[in-house]
């Protein structure tokens, strides 16, 4: 009897949190999403440029900005891939309860947050920090379930 008491509590401390389970989901969709948008773009690059220009009351600055980040080619893209697909692998690892998968998650996007300002000096985008250090530290709050 004492021996089932100690499973039950064991699974109940390894059991995921709802939240933990929302954001590894909302992480997996966007990851996901940024994975294959990375390996689609430089092949549809010259229609979504087409698109742009056709659309009236641009910006000149910030379409010349979005033209030179959609022709960068396949090295831009693979690293991006790469990125969208270790924060995957995070939001995998976190699902599992391992807190390494944290460290991954953070590095990766905290990483691609700053490609596009390193490779093409594009200023930087707040909402797109707010966003990553809003999800690095609600992650963050999880690690007490984690090991």
């Amino acid at each position: 009897m004492e021996n089932n008491e100690f499973n039950n509590n064991e699974n109940l401390i390894a059991e995921r949190p709802t939240f933990l389970k929302v954001l590894c989901i909302l992480t997996f969709v966007s990851a996901g999403i940024s994975s294959i948008m990375a390996l689609l773009t430089p092949l549809i690059a010259d229609r979504l440029i087409e698109f742009m220009q056709s659309l009236p009351n641009q910006n000149e600055a910030e379409m010349a900005d979005a033209i030179r980040v959609l022709t960068a080619g396949w090295g831009y893209y693979s690293l991006l891939f790469v990125l969208s697909a270790a924060s995957l692998v995070g939001a995998i690892l976190m699902w599992q309860l391992k807190r390494i998968g944290f460290h991954i998650y953070a590095l990766a996007n905290s990483a691609a947050l700053f490609v596009p300002m390193l490779m093409f000096s594009i200023p930087f985008s707040w909402f797109g920090i707010l966003l990553t250090a809003g999800f690095i530290g609600l992650y963050a709050m999880n690690l007490r379930y984690m090991k």
